[in-house]
């Protein structure tokens, strides 16, 4: 539950459903992608599906199973030659309720280990 008003610009940098997290999530996910090609990088795909699971057993629960899954960009060369990276991006309020007494660095390690744990698994090799 969130100690701030509404109207607050905290809530509104936190809250998904006045759609603001999603317009900074897209802007910064559409820049990553503009980034990429401005690098040299090849076939950039915008929210690519990945594959489907078929019966894999993953490390963390908050594995994404869904049938449609997908990231935020694709994109090949760019830590090799035709390998093909995957990124997800996340954006996030410093100053909400739940990282406010949090460092940044732990706030960011936050974050980062609870997406790891969404997307991480073994099977991410068979998925490119």
């Amino acid at each position: 539950v969130s100690t701030q008003s509404t109207g607050s610009m905290e809530h509104c940098l936190s809250c998904p459903l006045g759609g603001y997290v999603h317009l900074r999530h897209n802007q910064i996910r559409d820049l990553t992608a503009n980034m990429l090609s401005e690098a040299g990088c090849r076939d950039i795909t915008i929210e690519p599906h990945l594959l489907p699971i078929t019966g894999e057993k993953f490390k963390y629960k908050s594995a994404n199973t869904e049938d449609q899954a997908r990231l935020d960009v694709s994109a090949r060369d760019v830590w090799s030659d035709m390998d093909k990276t995957f990124l997800d991006i996340r954006v996030f309020n410093s100053r909400a309720d739940s990282n406010i007494k949090k460092s940044m660095k732990s706030a960011l390690a936050s974050h980062e280990n609870e997406k790891r744990g969404c997307i991480m698994n073994e099977s991410w090799k068979s998925r490119k």
